[in-house]
């Protein structure tokens, strides 16, 4: 199964208690004729702008499936931070993984605001087999 190609703009969480190293995507809904850069909805203004002149504008990437094709439980998997002592720090229980196409995405919690359009990027964080 293969769906049509999209791409994702990433920033820095702008959620205050966010560390500095999350982040969140929007989906990206066309591209500026004149120059060719990524264009994504503001929701406070319901416009479309530009992603690179947002504030905390990372980068675009290409999102290869956007709809997982299944949901393992987590049984017993946890997730920690790297860098933040000898196994990481507090590691978070993973509720389940959820299985795209080319990808596995752990589930540990959703936002407490309700939004659910951001994206978490994994960067800087291991699995914790249920046995370490």
């Amino acid at each position: 199964m293969h769906t049509q190609l999209q791409f994702k703009a990433w920033f820095t969480d702008p959620d205050p208690d966010a560390d500095p190293d999350d982040e969140v995507s929007r989906r990206v809904v066309g591209w500026r004729e004149s120059d060719g850069a990524a264009m994504v909805l503001d929701a406070k203004t319901g416009r479309v702008v530009a992603a690179v002149e947002q504030e905390g504008f990372k980068s675009v990437e290409e999102a290869l499936d956007t709809h997982p094709l299944g949901v393992v439980p987590g049984n017993g998997w946890r997730i920690t931070q790297n860098g933040t002592g000898p196994v990481g720090g507090p590691a978070r229980p993973v509720a389940a993984f959820l299985v795209y196409a080319d990808h596995v995405v752990p589930v540990v919690n959703l936002p407490g605001s309700g939004d659910h359009s951001g994206a978490w990027k994994a960067r800087g964080w291991r699995l914790l087999d249920p046995d370490s």
